[in-house]
């Protein structure tokens, strides 16, 4: 097939994720800071689908995403095709069929993309920078304690939405058992 129904599924589920984050940080405003839970929207696409496939998904995420964030336009679509075309060369060690190996994956891109969007987005001097690091480290905390919950819905959720909309559910390349 030359489109596989996945892509389409996955975009629209990152989008989903994305509408999800900018919800909660709007209803935590009075609290003074956001949070970051869109590493499980970088590790899907590169463990299930083919390389064109998953990287088309990719740009065309990432572009949805980086327009909906206040950051430098094009660090989260480099990120996940940074990210994703690492995870998309050594997929064959993950399990996919499970959520531990995408929930360890979400978590340690996400954990490197909020440090990035952190380092890009700071237009401070080297003493603001101390400043600010305690709210970005209570940030990091705070979504990764959420992402523990969420990473698993959201992939679950990823999983069903390929069973209603018949796509294959199987990924590209299984691991060598």
């Amino acid at each position: 097939m030359i489109f596989d129904k996945r892509s389409l599924v996955l975009f629209f589920s990152n989008a989903i994720l994305l509408h999800l984050m900018l919800l909660i940080n709007s209803g935590i405003t009075g609290f003074g800071f956001n949070l970051f839970i869109l590493g499980p929207a970088f590790v899907i696409a590169p463990l299930y689908l083919r390389t064109d496939q998953f990287f088309l998904t990719t740009i065309f995420s990432g572009f949805w995403i980086d327009a909906a964030l206040p950051i430098p336009f094009g660090t989260i679509t480099f990120l996940m095709l940074l990210s994703g075309s690492i995870i998309h060369l050594i997929r064959r060690r993950f399990r996919v069929e499970k959520n531990f190996h995408p929930s360890l994956l979400a978590q340690l891109i996400n954990f490197v993309a909020g440090f990035t969007l952190f380092l890009v987005s700071c237009e401070c001097g080297f003493g603001d920078f101390y400043t600010m690091l305690p709210l970005s480290s209570f940030e990091a905390i705070v979504s990764h304690l959420i992402l523990i919950f969420l990473a698993p819905w959201f992939f679950n959720l990823q999983r069903a939405l390929f069973v209603v909309f018949s796509a294959k559910q199987d990924p590209e390349s299984l691991p060598f058992i």
